[in-house]
């Protein structure tokens, strides 16, 4: 289900105009304008109601989640975080086909800041919010490989008091604090061991402390602004009236070309719409297979996690009832649509994140732009896959010149970074 707040951005990218190919490409009718602005930053609505977080908001929170986004302590060696994945000089992406931690992740890392208002994250989909998404990494393998007991016992034993300033003094601190085991339900064997040998309210206490940790995260990641870019800038001096020379500097001939043909022939704001240049939905575009031998089911397999996930909207460690979680209960679980099918990404910053799809398997905009120029249908591996793949795009059938005047394009969709920004950074002091 679509983020019910984003709505109005698709519907006007869906009823987009024609834009005609003019000899003079700054030449915006009223129309125009009032269509492009729903792509501004300025037109960017709040940040969606956490409701099943309840401490999403509040600045001490934040501020904890910070320190623990940066501290590479919550992994097994000692030396992975958040950051190592999510960096911010690289607006929190790290460059790589996927990312190295522990070991190697299945997927690329997604930038942060493109995924606060989304109602589902990660590629597939299989958590329903933020603070459920910073869980999963710490216990996977290949990431930050640290037991479920043992992040917990760190959070409320070297933070103590930032701790208790947002949860107050609790029953469950006290028992984590005391659980001197390594214990998870979902990493080594013997940690599983280990996890079964705790008592049923050990068990309880440590849970409920781990979903705080990531509802800590979530509060930090919250605060991620995006400055505006050189298209926000013209959008903004964008008027019938408006200083044909303010725009040029702004951007090029080739770039408003390009933002044209991305507008209208071809057809990427059907997707890629709003103030994020994404509707957040599942599509299956033909991506190339990272490995044909072990298909990824991308949204068919990340319907089943999200079911099965201990810390969704419906668990008992939201902040919410169940019957309120309206996007599980109208999630959409069966489908060919689904199989293959990844979360559109957002463009903004898209020149800066290299390299792109959901395994990093496309290392340029170049090579993106020419695969939906002349796509090639879905893999399909009729051992592997429940039903053949949808196929979601049509060639666009643009000349090389217009290829390039849309990379052009999604070049001005840059952010500066916000060096005197204090949330996008490391806070001064890591150490607790």
């Amino acid at each position: 289900m679509l983020n019910t707040h984003l709505k109005p951005f698709l519907l006007g990218a869906l009823l987009s105009l024609s834009w005609p190919v003019l000899a003079d490409p700054y030449d915006f009718t009223e129309a125009d304008i009032n269509f492009l602005a729903g792509f501004s930053l300025e037109a960017l609505p709040p940040l969606p109601e956490a409701k099943s977080n309840r401490v999403a908001d509040e600045t001490e929170a934040g501020e904890l989640g910070q320190k623990l986004f940066f501290d590479p302590r919550l992994s097994g060696n000692g030396q992975v975080s958040c950051a190592t994945c999510h960096q911010p000089e690289q607006y929190f992406t790290d460059g790589l086909p996927r990312s190295q931690a522990l070991g190697t992740t299945r997927r690329n890392a997604p930038s942060i800041p493109n995924s606060l208002h989304g109602p589902w994250q990660f590629w597939d989909g299989r958590a329903d919010s933020l603070w459920a998404q910073a869980l999963s990494p710490l216990e996977d393998q290949a990431e930050h490989g640290i037991d479920r007991t043992s992040a917990a016992r760190l959070l409320v034993t070297e933070y103590t008091e930032a701790y208790e300033q947002v949860f107050g003094q609790t029953q469950e601190a006290g028992q984590v604090a005391a659980i001197n085991v390594k214990a998870s339900p979902l990493t080594t064997q013997t940690e599983q061991e280990s996890w079964q040998a705790l008592s049923e309210a050990e068990q309880q206490a440590v849970n409920r402390v781990f979903s705080q940790m990531g509802k800590l995260i979530m509060a930090y990641e919250r605060k991620l602004a995006l400055q505006p870019s050189r298209f926000d800038q013209f959008i903004s001096q964008l008027q019938p009236d408006a200083d044909r020379a303010t725009l040029t500097d702004l951007m090029s001939e080739d770039e408003v070309r390009g933002m044209r043909l991305f507008m209208g022939p071809a057809d990427c704001a059907s997707c890629h719409n709003g103030p994020l240049f994404t509707n957040f939905e599942f599509h299956n575009i033909g991506a190339p297979e990272p490995d044909e031998t072990q298909v990824d089911m991308g949204r068919y397999s990340g319907i089943e996690e999200l079911q099965r996930n201990e810390f969704s909207c419906i668990s008992q460690w939201s902040d919410l009832e169940p019957e309120q979680c309206l996007e599980m209960a109208f999630l959409k679980t069966q489908g060919p649509e689904l199989v293959g099918a990844f979360k559109t990404p957002s463009l903004r910053n898209v020149a800066e994140t290299a390299p792109y799809m959901q395994a990093g398997q496309v290392k340029t905009l170049e090579e993106v732009v020419r695969h939906y120029n002349i796509p090639t249908p879905p893999f399909y591996d009729r051992e592997q896959h429940p039903s053949r793949p949808h196929f979601d795009i049509v060639p666009l059938q643009l000349t090389e010149t217009e290829l390039q005047q849309l990379v052009a394009f999604l070049g001005t969709l840059t952010s500066p970074l916000p060096e005197d920004d204090p949330w996008w950074w490391a806070p001064e002091n890591e150490s607790p």
